[in-house]
């Protein structure tokens, strides 16, 4: 499995490290950042990415991604991107009892784009 880049995990460290759900250090310029853990498991904490839009009222996906941080190796592993304006749900890694199930070409493309968006909200938040 592909994981994000040393700047990018970084990135990802400072945003956990702050403790908060909602990062918005731009008074509105751009869309805040939305930062969760969602599951704890032994050996993974899976965390919510997200910046969020309305659309009739609904909270409207721009995107969310999912990474599982590896607990042993400290690496974040990007495993789904969804994108509600787009209609686009993608899942390329999948925990089961049965194991690990992996779309390597999709993780990889989940990869190249958290590295890049990381970077991106690192510059707009001034998280640098």
């Amino acid at each position: 499995m592909k994981t994000l880049d040393r700047k990018a995990s970084e990135i990802l460290q400072k945003l956990l490290a702050l403790q908060k759900l909602k990062i918005d250090n731009t008074d509105g310029v751009y869309m805040p950042v939305h930062i969760e853990i969602i599951e704890k498991t032994d050996k993974y904490n899976h965390i919510s990415l997200a910046h969020y839009g309305q659309q009739n009222g609904d909270a409207m996906r721009d995107p969310e991604m999912l990474f599982a941080l590896h607990k042993e190796t400290q690496q974040f592993i990007p495993y789904y991107y969804r994108n509600d304006y787009c209609g686009i749900e993608q899942n390329s890694v999948k925990w089961s009892e049965d194991g690990i199930f992996l779309n390597r070409r999709l993780q990889a493309e989940h990869t190249t784009f958290a590295n890049q968006w990381l970077r991106n909200i690192a510059a707009q938040q001034g998280i640098l």
